[in-house]
């Protein structure tokens, strides 16, 4: 009788959710967390998609400098995104850095323009240094 006590003493006390974080997600939650995150993978690609056409139509604004987004990660949600952007070689990163910001929110309405959202996501940009313009 006592030890049956003790170990419904100790179920008891240990947080259910700290025990299943230990065991491993649960199949409900797994699913429901990839839901999510395929649901943000494609917001973020719909963002992409509307900020590449919103540059390649402002080339003459930019004066031949070639901007291309290629990714956009949410930082830390969906309400505020992060762009990586590659720079075209004969321009230097600080210059298109300085429009980018200049211009963010006419790139903010091309990208409410585009999406079916409620509220627009805050932008923020980074050069993406894999391939890209000259540094400074």
């Amino acid at each position: 009788m006592k030890w049956q006590k003790r170990r419904n003493r100790a179920a008891e006390s240990v947080d259910p959710e700290f025990a299943e974080a230990l065991l491993g997600n649960s199949p409900e939650r797994s699913s429901t967390d990839r839901k999510v995150q395929r649901k943000t993978q494609q917001f973020c690609h719909q963002v992409q998609r509307a900020l590449n056409l919103a540059l390649s139509s402002s080339d003459s604004q930019l004066q031949g400098c070639e901007i291309f987004v290629e990714e956009v990660s949410p930082a830390p949600d969906c309400g505020h995104l992060l762009a990586h952007v590659v720079v075209s070689k004969d321009r230097l990163i600080s210059e298109a850095m300085t429009w980018l910001r200049h211009n963010q929110p006419r790139l903010r309405a091309e990208v409410a323009t585009s999406i079916a959202r409620k509220r627009t996501p805050e932008l923020a940009f980074v050069p993406a240094f894999t391939t890209g313009g000259e540094n400074d």
